[in-house]
């Protein structure tokens, strides 16, 4: 990980979901709202109702009512692209990933629903697109099957219980280390936790300490309105804060690798601590550990590392308290 990636971490997706209602007003002022904060993208529910339930199904009628015609998302996704945002949606069908196509999406988020529909997977993957693959309560031989699939694509594994509010302890966030270890793959976080939570703020920062490099935060133009999909969502006050800060913190994640910077090394050039004799020594004597002590001092030739010293004859005596240089060395 260089240290250029992990100042633009992590890459932020503003999840609107069902948020929209199906009002296509609602759709543009979503858009407009963030655009004003640092998400890098955002992310709708599209589809067709009957690509998803039948009608016998206890929310066909809510998911019906929220189609839109196909101009709305056409504009919302020209819209996000000119403000610098890529726009994400759910996918649920053949037909609405035909016309998310159409459109110009950036990328799919795979529910974990779908996670073992292979023809769907099949389809996405064709499009090498970005894919979100979730892999909340997703087996995980399922998840190496759906990779498989869709090896020809830009996957981020998405870890997060999706029953919302999902409760603190049901957050399982250690589990991204394993899925980071399994599949080397990048691993994001769908946040789920109740919008009017403390820990709504933080979590998301102990999912990036862990490794996940994407956040998937829900957001709502108002949790008093009750708008849909608002149980777990931040305002956009809030998600305007949240993401100045999450992003602020990125930059503190660092290089993986354990090479010194050059802070760190002027830091520790400013510190070191000189080999010093620890007694009075006279000339020929050859150095032991018990002579010597390590202090700090202003001489810049004085030697650093014990072994560079010990067992080394002196060519004149030393005082007590002097930083031995290597010309002292018979």
């Amino acid at each position: 990980m260089s240290m250029e990636n992990t100042q633009k971490l992590p890459y932020i997706v503003a999840e609107i979901a069902q948020g929209f209602e199906g009002n296509g007003r609602l759709v543009e002022l979503f858009c407009n709202a963030v655009k004003t904060t640092k998400a890098d993208a955002i992310k709708f529910q599209i589809f067709q109702a009957d690509e998803l339930a039948l009608k016998d199904y206890k929310y066909y009628n809510l998911f019906k009512s929220l189609e839109l015609p196909g101009e709305i998302w056409a504009r919302a996704v020209k819209s996000m692209h000119q403000a610098g945002k890529e726009f994400f949606s759910d996918v649920f069908g053949m037909d609405s990933l035909e016309f998310l196509m159409s459109i110009g999406v950036d990328g799919f988020k795979v529910h974990s629903t779908d996670v073992n529909n292979e023809t769907l997977l099949s389809k996405v993957a064709a499009t090498k697109k970005k894919v979100l693959l979730s892999t909340g309560g997703t087996e995980a031989l399922v998840v190496d099957r759906a990779i498989d699939i869709l090896k020809n694509c830009e996957i981020t594994l998405m870890h997060g219980f999706q029953a919302e509010p999902t409760e603190i302890q049901d957050n399982h966030l250690l589990r991204i280390r394993t899925i980071l270890n399994r599949y080397n793959l990048p691993v994001g976080f769908q946040d789920h936790t109740a919008g009017d939570s403390p820990l709504a703020h933080s979590l998301p920062f102990l999912a990036m300490g862990l490794g996940a490099t994407l956040i998937e935060k829900h957001f709502t133009l108002s949790r008093v309105a009750q708008i849909e999909d608002y149980v777990s969502a931040l305002t956009a006050e809030e998600f305007v804060k949240w993401a100045d800060e999450i992003k602020a913190a990125g930059a503190a994640l660092g290089r993986e690798e354990w090479v010194l910077s050059e802070k760190e090394v002027k830091y520790k050039l400013n510190v070191r601590r000189a080999v010093c004799t620890a007694k009075a020594l006279p000339a020929g004597y050859e150095i032991q550990v018990s002579d010597l002590a390590l202090k700090r001092s202003g001489n810049e030739k004085a030697i650093n590392e014990l072994n560079q010293v010990v067992g080394k004859k002196l060519r004149a005596p030393l005082a007590k308290d002097m930083a031995i240089e290597r010309e002292y060395f018979a």
